[in-house]
């Protein structure tokens, strides 16, 4: 990765160690009562420091649940997941998080053409399994456009992008180091009427050399 300051490093290392940016976005519908939507979800990524780097593999399960506030348009999500370094000596992180979103505006119905804007808030936090007991944490916020297309036999895709910042904070042996960095994710989804969603997406937190995380994920309603 190219020279960069140290809290330019800790915000980076931070997020891409939490769900936010270890695992890349998923194209969500806006919320409809009349819609089912994927409400579990496998999730995979993959990412690397630089272009001579090993890929280091992310693994997650997420749980969707719709919620009345802050807007009735609401959703809360939890995360679970593994971060695999591509190191045969390397210990595993584990992390988990927690995503808040909402719909601002919405134009068409989710069964056909549609658009909508919304806003979104993620915290999480990763703790290394090593023996230097290392933690990182993360929060970040982004605005999510999407778009909705009908295609045939009860599928539609949807895609979003949600350009937004991010900070994160990362304890390490010579002391804590935080910082700030914008974050940008794109996703594109084929979903079902009955739920099922086939999803893949990109993760980009913005450093000079950094790499762009690509994940897929697997979603149904339960």
């Amino acid at each position: 990765m190219a020279a960069q300051s140290d809290a330019d490093r800790a915000a980076w290392n931070a997020m891409m160690l939490s769900p936010v940016g270890a695992l890349a976005p998923l194209a969500r519908d806006p919320i409809d009562d009349d819609a089912r939507q994927a409400n579990v979800w496998i999730r995979y990524g993959r990412w690397r420091y630089d272009v001579d780097d090993a890929l280091h593999n992310n693994v997650g399960v997420t749980l969707f649940r719709p919620i009345p506030f802050p807007l009735p348009s609401s959703e809360l999500s939890l995360t679970g997941a593994y971060v695999s370094l591509s190191c045969s000596l390397c210990p595993s992180w584990v992390s988990a998080g927690a995503s808040l979103s909402s719909t601002l505006w919405q134009q068409g119905e989710v069964d056909e053409q549609w658009s909508s804007l919304g806003v979104r808030a993620d915290i999480g936090g990763a703790h290394y399994r090593g023996s230097s007991q290392t933690d990182a944490g993360s929060f970040a916020t982004a605005v999510v456009a999407g778009v909705g297309v009908p295609l045939i036999l009860n599928w539609h895709l949807s895609a979003t992008m949600s350009p937004g910042i991010g900070q994160g904070r990362i304890a390490l042996a010579d002391g804590v180091h935080s910082g700030t960095r914008r974050t940008l994710g794109a996703a594109l989804a084929l979903i079902h009427a009955s739920g099922l969603a086939l999803n893949v997406g990109i993760q980009k937190i913005m450093i000079a050399g950094g790499p762009t995380e690509v994940g897929a994920g697997l979603g149904w309603n339960r």
